[in-house]
């Protein structure tokens, strides 16, 4: 009945069509499997009273207050101070600073767009912690991933964005602002609610994948792409867990975009641009754990990590990599007729 008053309605794009369906769906399952609805929400709303507030409100707080006072406002490399603040911060940190700086005049919402895709990292204290000492089960491997990530933020943002460490003539507001910081702890409140509500939504939507993967094997494979945290509980590999923390998932993809206020934004450069730090990430992890001779095998007492990332042999998986990223940078260099075969030839 309600497929056929749906498909009545007129003037709507079949965009709309699938998202409605989709919500309908979810809907159903709600209502036939309240069990393993509530179980998901209790897990996100854990994770956020756990991880999430207490990591990133108490820091969003002055971020926000820093980026209100004169010494922000009359800075030379606003996106660099930016830029650091978000691999300190954490993932949607970076969106948010984006979004401000563009609500003050500081860049244009071009630029912000353009710049979005390097600003979104992973902080220490979720690699570290949450990833290294409390999913994995080893301190030093949360530094080595860390450092991986970091340096992989570096390089992507180097090579196919140098203006955020170089540039210096951006449109800066050179008035002194007064900071507000009753504004500052609202504005800091919102987004963390919002962060939140997303992590909830988004550990239902796993629970259910959890649920049917007993029927639908390919389902285990989905979670790992869907939320980071989930992803690194489920993924026994530490070179595909940096490789996710660089690629983030659709949780956090869809958290930067809320945050960020951006209205148009390019997904294709966004995605590729994810891919890319992910690659970097793990490669980077390779030749550290080889550098520092730590034994995969003694990571954790409870899981068993895999070494492997995609051969047995460090040279071919080198030459495997590089070839990714080759294909990547001259796919996203070139401009797009529409025909991928082309494209990618």
């Amino acid at each position: 009945m309600i497929l056929m008053v749906i498909f009545t309605v007129k003037k709507i794009k079949f965009s709309d069509y699938v998202s409605l369906i989709a919500a309908i769906l979810l809907i159903g399952l709600f209502l036939a499997m309240p069990g393993v609805c509530a179980n998901g929400a209790k897990s996100g709303l854990i994770l956020s009273a756990r991880v999430i507030i207490p990591s990133l409100f108490p820091f969003t707080v002055p971020v926000l207050y820093f980026l209100d006072s004169c010494i922000f406002s009359n800075s030379k490399r606003p996106l660099f101070i930016v830029f650091l603040l978000s691999l300190v911060g954490g993932y949607p940190i970076g969106a948010k600073l984006i979004g401000e700086l563009n609500k003050k005049g500081v860049i244009t919402e071009n630029e912000a767009k353009y710049y979005l895709p390097f600003f979104v990292n992973a902080g220490p204290a979720f690699i570290v912690i949450a990833v290294g000492k409390g999913i994995i089960g080893n301190l030093k491997i949360g530094y080595i991933l860390l450092a991986a990530h970091t340096l992989a933020s570096f390089l992507i943002c180097g090579v196919f964005s140098k203006k955020v460490f170089f540039k210096n003539s951006l449109k800066a507001d050179r008035r002194i602002i007064k900071s507000d910081f009753s504004k500052n702890i609202k504005n800091a409140s919102g987004t963390c609610l919002n962060i939140c509500a997303y992590v909830v939504f988004f550990s239902v939507i796993n629970a259910y994948m959890l649920h049917f993967s007993r029927t639908f094997p390919i389902l285990k494979y989905m979670l790992l792409f869907t939320e980071i945290t989930s992803a690194a509980r489920y993924a026994a590999n530490v070179y595909l867990i940096s490789f996710l923390l660089g690629f983030a998932g659709i949780s956090i993809w869809s958290q930067v975009f809320s945050v960020s206020g951006i209205k148009k934004i390019d997904y294709l450069k966004f995605i590729t641009v994810r891919l890319l730090h992910g690659v970097a990430s793990a490669l980077i992890t390779l030749l550290l754990l080889k550098v520092f001779k730590v034994n995969i095998a003694t990571l954790s007492n409870y899981k068993a990590f895999s070494g492997k990332i995609l051969y047995s042999n460090l040279t071919l998986t080198i030459s495997l990599i590089i070839m990714i990223l080759l294909f990547l940078i001259n796919f996203t260099a070139k401009k797009h007729s529409g025909n991928l075969l082309k494209d990618v030839l």
